[in-house]
């Protein structure tokens, strides 16, 4: 089993999917923390959760999937921060919206955003990151 995890890790794909997933996880998490322990709003809860996976995104993607040791750090972090806030926007106008509107549970909305983001995430960076 650990040669199958290997031989795929292999691929960039792969490992892109493993920290993508990783930082979801670690959004989502946080996001129904501060709302639901912490009583922050979900909207102020979901810019937090995300300033948060953001940080372990990058460097996540920059040193593991894209196995990337430039020295262009301000650039390459601007960059990924520009791709990202094209999502964040996306996501809390989303959430707002599907929340607000139709009473959709604003974990949900989060997870299903997470999931229309995803392929276009990976093209950007790959693209035009950390190529």
């Amino acid at each position: 089993m650990l040669q199958i995890f290997n031989k795929l890790y292999k691929y960039k794909i792969i490992r892109y999917i493993i920290g993508w997933w990783l930082a979801a996880f670690i959004d989502l998490v946080l996001l129904f923390v501060f709302t639901e322990y912490l009583n922050i709003h979900y909207i102020i809860s979901s810019i937090l959760s995300f300033i948060i996976a953001f940080s372990f995104g990058f460097l996540f993607q920059k040193y593991i999937t894209f196995e990337n040791n430039h020295k262009k750090y301000i650039k390459q972090w601007f960059l990924f921060l520009v791709f990202q806030l094209a999502w964040v926007s996306f996501n809390t106008i989303s959430l707002w919206f599907f929340v607000e509107s139709f009473w959709f549970y604003y974990i949900f909305v989060a997870f299903f955003n997470k999931i229309i983001i995803f392929i276009r995430n990976f093209y950007m960076n790959n693209k035009f990151n950390f190529k």
